[in-house]
């Protein structure tokens, strides 16, 4: 890789972080550089005179550089190792004010919404593996008398094991089922029935029902519903003989 190559995934990779391309541009021009002055950064990399000044003391804020004061002023770049570890606390730091602010939002924003899981009898498209996961754990977290899963296999129920964990000391129906073929191991802490069909669904309080397709894909879609009788069909999938009807030496673990 040619040196102009390195630079440009250097800023882009800079940039990643937050930095503006200025600022990349004048961190990296500074790192083999002993100090240099803000118009030595200007000839070096092309930063407008208008703005190196304010591109310095942003990456002064950021903990990329140090102020050597003097006349002229001069600049340091800061090692790269303790440049970066710089950065990680500034991502902590605001990771930690975002999280405050989406828990703020979340009691603000649940009093205004309107509760439509009893309401019209439709069906909704969910797309996206950590939108259904993160749906599917609310709906079992919400849960007030049943939950029936029924999974493919073993391991697209982790994701959900710790609500399921949860739901299991606080409701007396809790029914799951696998796949005959791709069983859990004997350690795996639930009951579990072994059943015929390769269906991926759940079933919260016979009045809600979330089934998914495409889970061995990577464009993994969920139906959300109310409606009566696909809830129906639904729970026959996982009780009746004539779908679910498990092997002789698999029939409840």
């Amino acid at each position: 890789m040619g040196a102009d190559q390195l630079e440009k995934r250097l800023i882009d990779d800079l940039m990643e972080t937050n930095l503006t391309r200025n600022e990349a541009r004048a961190y990296i021009a500074l790192l083999p550089l002993e100090t240099a002055t803000a118009s030595k950064l200007v000839e070096k990399t092309g930063i407008p005179d208008s703005k190196i000044y304010r591109t310095m003391d942003n990456l002064q804020k950021k903990g990329l550089i140090i102020l050597q004061e003097g006349v002229p002023k001069k600049f340091i770049a800061v090692h790269p190792i303790e440049a970066m570890e710089n950065l990680r606390t500034i991502f902590k730091t605001e990771f930690t004010r975002r999280m405050a602010s989406i828990d703020k939002l979340i009691e603000s924003l649940v009093p205004i919404y309107q509760d439509h899981e009893e309401s019209p009898k439709i069906a909704y498209i969910i797309k996206g593996k950590s939108n259904i996961f993160n749906h599917a754990k609310r709906l079992i977290d919400e849960a007030t008398s049943s939950i029936t899963l029924m999974m493919p296999n073993k391991e697209l129920f982790y994701p959900l094991e710790k609500s399921i964990t949860h739901a299991q000391e606080r409701l007396s129906d809790l029914s799951l089922g696998f796949y005959h073929q791709n069983l859990p191991t004997q350690d795996f802490p639930f009951s579990y029935q072994a059943i015929s069909c390769i269906c991926f669904f759940l079933i919260v309080d016979d009045k809600i029902l979330l089934t998914i397709s495409n889970w061995n894909t990577n464009h993994w879609h969920a139906i959300w519903t109310t409606e009566t009788s696909l809830l129906e069909v639904s729970q026959g999938y996982f009780s009746s003989p004539s779908c679910c009807a498990p092997n002789d030496s698999e029939s409840t673990y």
